[in-house]
């Protein structure tokens, strides 16, 4: 009697460099560790229009919780401070810094408007979903954890936020520029607190440093939340591979060898998002520390977050003939902690 049940051929891609198989499997290495899409869309496209998810909204409350909290548990006074959002997307994060907290003058900037980028927001009503999130902490009059955490399931954190009791102002400043981080003094404001959650996706961080340096005030504070290029979602969902860490693993060519072989229907934009949607030349955070130092900061506070997924990502690494030795061979400086991160919280002031 024949078995109808089809066992699918494992698939492998050769690494020259390397000398080694390795087993492609996309849903295996990529799509099971991704968080779900939106119904319909596939696993690296953006969500549609006018979309916005329970998801979406716990991950609004949970960066604006943790920068809060980061600020009260350093001690940093909010009272009368400027705030600035770099890469704000649709500017929740800054319109609610403001709103809920003693900052005086909150702006937000970004290159892209919604719907404008692969990385970008969906098109939505921003005013509209401001006011859904406003009036979930109203209920509470607290920013909770405990309120929002059945929204963040496939969310890479580990620190849940203490409780903090929210301003809820009427009246709060919010003030948005279309505009890239590297053109930041086109502001010509100094700030006491900026934030980043997208220093990976800008190439040029000596620029950018500068930038920030100057638009700082002494003894103010830049605070990062940062997804290592060298993580395991690093390449994010746009450019990464059916092999785990393909996109360290692989030398650059067999990367491109490698998206031209299985992924031939969208080559050309996972390579333009490897190469200018992401860090490049790769940058550290050892290194990103040295570039802050250059420029007048010294870290204040920094902590990492390992990836929900961690149990499944650490049983890849030991079916991998030599992991270790080949990420070196690629990538001689990179620290076996920020290969096995989550997201970096880091602080820097301003001396």
């Amino acid at each position: 009697m024949k078995n109808n049940n089809k066992i699918e051929k494992k698939k492998y891609f050769y690494s020259k460099s390397n000398k080694t198989f390795y087993e492609v499997n996309e849903k295996k290495f990529l799509k099971d560790i991704l968080n779900p899409t939106s119904k319909n869309t596939k696993y690296y496209q953006p969500p549609p229009d006018n979309k916005i998810t329970d998801y979406q909204i716990g991950r609004i409350l949970l960066q604006t919780h943790q920068i809060i909290s980061i600020l009260n548990n350093l001690g940093f006074n909010l009272k009368g401070k400027k705030f600035l959002d770099v890469g704000c997307g649709n500017g929740m994060i800054p319109r609610l810094i403001s709103s809920l907290t003693e900052i005086k003058y909150s702006w937000g900037i970004d290159p892209f408007l919604d719907g404008e980028h692969t990385t970008s927001w969906p098109k939505h009503n921003q005013y509209k979903v401001f006011l859904k999130i406003i009036n979930f902490i109203k209920k509470y009059n607290y920013l909770d954890y405990k309120t929002y955490k059945s929204f963040l399931t496939y969310e890479n954190h580990t620190i849940h936020p203490n409780k903090i009791k929210t301003k809820n102002k009427k009246n709060y400043h919010y003030s948005f520029r279309q505009l890239s981080g590297l053109k930041l003094d086109k502001l010509n404001l100094k700030f006491d607190i900026i934030y980043l959650k997208s220093i990976e996706h800008f190439n040029n961080w000596d620029l950018l440093f500068k930038k920030l340096s100057s638009s700082t005030k002494k003894g103010g504070l830049v605070i990062f939340k940062h997804r290592s290029f060298f993580s395991y979602l690093g390449a994010h969902r746009y450019a990464s591979t059916g092999i785990p860490w393909g996109h360290v693993i692989l030398g650059e060519n067999e990367y491109k060898n490698y998206v031209n072989k299985f992924h031939n229907e969208r080559s050309d934009e996972m390579i333009r998002f490897y190469y200018k949607g992401l860090n490049y030349p790769r940058t550290t955070v050892n290194e990103l520390i040295q570039v802050a130092t250059k420029h007048s900061f010294l870290i204040k506070f920094i902590s990492v977050e390992p990836p929900h997924y961690r149990n499944k990502t650490i049983k890849f690494i030991k079916d991998i003939k030599d992991f270790w030795k080949n990420i070196r061979k690629q990538h001689p400086t990179v620290s076996s902690e920020e290969i096995l991160s989550g997201i970096y919280h880091i602080v820097i002031e301003k001396i």
